[in-house]
C-alpha cells in the first residue's frame, strides 16, 4: 500500500500560504498509487478506503520521494484489465497541475480550460502535495464572479465581497460612489469647455453637433468592450503576453474602426448629400475608436502593473478620457478639413 505522507496539515489546506492561493483550497485526502502497482491493487484499495477519501475521481501516480508522475482518472481504471500496472495507463504528459502559490482564480481556470474534474498541486519540486476538488472549484468560481461583478461596479470596501446595498450604511455607500460620481463630473465639465473652444467650426457647421453623441458613444463602446476583456484575462492569467494581447487587439480595432467609419461616411453622404462632412465622421470615427485602444487596453493594464484594481479603470476614469479625446479628435479633424 502506498500512503500520501507530506508535512502539510492533515486537512490538506496549508494556512502558511496566502488566503486566497491554491494551498488554501486542497486537501491530501485522495488516492494515490506507484507506477508499479496494478489497477487491481489500487481498485481494492479504493474499496477499502472509499471512506477515507474526499474525492476518487483521479488517482495520482507518485515515485518514491512523491513526485507526481502520473494521473489516472477512474475511468480508465475500470475501462483496462486489471493486470495491468498504474504506470502503463495513466497519463504522463502533458500534466496539468497548480503550484501551492497560484492564485485560486488561476487553479479554477485551469480546471476549466483542461475540463478537469480536480487539479493536483505540486511544489517546485514537482512532489505531490495535494488536490483541489471539484466542489472547491466551483466554490472558487463563484466567489471570483461575485468579486469581479462588484468590482466592475465600482463597490470595493474592506468588509468583503458579499456585503450589499442591504448591509452597506448609507454614510459606506455614498462613500463608495461619490468620488467616482464627482471625477465624471468635473471630466464632463472639462469636456464641455473642450467644445467651446471649436465655437468658430461649429457655427460654420453646425450639423456638427448632432453627430458629437454618435462619435463620443461608438468609441466609448468598443473601449468598454476591450477593457472587459482585459479585465477578465488579467484576472484569469496574471503572466498575460501583453505584447501579443495589444497587436491582437489592435488587428481586430482596426477591422472595426474601418467598417464602422466607413458605413458612416457612406450613410450621411447618401442621406445628407455632403460629402465633406461625411468624409470629416468617417476619418473621425475610425481616429476615435483607435484611441479607444489607450484607454481600453493600456490603462486598465497600466492600473495591474502599479499594483491597483483594473476594475477601477472601468469606471468614469477611462470614460471621461475617451470622452475628452473623441471630442478633441472630432473637432480638431473638422477644424483642419472643413
Amino acid at each position: 500500500m502506498f500512503i500520501l505522507t507530506h508535512t502539510v496539515p492533515a486537512t490538506g489546506a496549508d494556512n502558511s500560504f496566502p488566503k486566497d492561493s491554491a494551498a488554501r483550497h486542497m486537501t491530501t485526502e485522495v488516492p494515490v498509487a506507484t507506477a508499479h502497482e496494478t489497477l487491481q491493487q489500487v481498485h481494492e484499495r479504493l474499496i477499502t478506503r472509499s471512506g477515507k477519501y474526499k474525492t476518487i475521481n483521479y488517482i495520482y501516480a507518485l515515485d518514491a520521494a512523491g513526485k507526481l508522475e502520473g494521473v489516472l482518472s477512474v475511468k480508465e481504471l475500470f475501462s483496462q484489465p486489471l493486470t495491468k500496472t498504474v504506470g502503463e495507463v495513466c497519463m504522463k504528459v502533458p500534466l496539468i497541475y497548480v503550484h501551492p502559490e497560484s492564485h485560486q482564480r488561476h487553479a479554477a481556470y485551469m480546471a476549466l480550460r483542461h475540463n478537469l474534474k480536480a487539479i493536483p498541486v505540486i511544489d517546485k519540486n514537482h512532489v505531490f502535495l495535494g488536490e483541489i476538488t471539484s466542489d472547491v472549484i466551483l466554490t472558487i468560481l463563484h466567489k471570483e464572479m461575485h468579486e469581479d461583478t462588484l468590482k466592475r461596479a465600482g463597490i470595493r470596501h474592506a468588509g468583503g465581497i458579499h456585503a450589499n446595498i442591504l448591509t452597506l450604511s448609507l454614510v459606506d455607500s455614498l462613500k463608495h460612489r461619490i468620488p467616482w460620481l464627482i471625477v465624471g463630473l468635473l471630466g464632463g465639465l472639462l469636456v464641455a469647455k473642450i467644445v467651446t473652444l471649436f465655437e468658430t467650426t461649429l457655427a460654420k457647421n453646425l450639423v456638427l453637433a448632432s453627430f458629437i453623441p454618435l462619435i463620443v458613444y461608438m468609441s466609448d463602446a468598443v473601449r468598454a468592450q476591450m477593457e472587459a476583456y482585459i479585465i477578465r484575462d488579467l484576472a484569469l492569467d496574471k503572466s498575460l503576453p501583453f505584447g501579443r494581447y495589444l497587436l491582437r487587439h489592435f488587428m481586430v480595432l482596426a477591422t472595426l474602426a474601418f467598417v464602422l467609419s466607413g458605413l458612416l461616411l457612406v450613410s450621411f453622404g447618401v442621406i445628407y448629400g455632403d460629402w465633406n462632412i461625411a468624409f470629416v465622421l468617417g476619418v473621425s470615427l475610425c481616429t476615435a475608436i483607435f484611441s479607444s485602444l489607450a484607454t481600453g487596453l493600456i490603462i486598465p493594464y497600466a492600473f495591474e502593473r502599479f499594483g491597483m484594481d483594473p476594475a477601477d479603470a472601468s469606471g468614469p476614469v477611462a470614460t471621461i478620457i475617451q470622452d475628452m479625446l473623441s471630442v478633441v479628435i472630432y473637432f480638431g479633424i473638422a477644424t483642419v478639413l472643413l
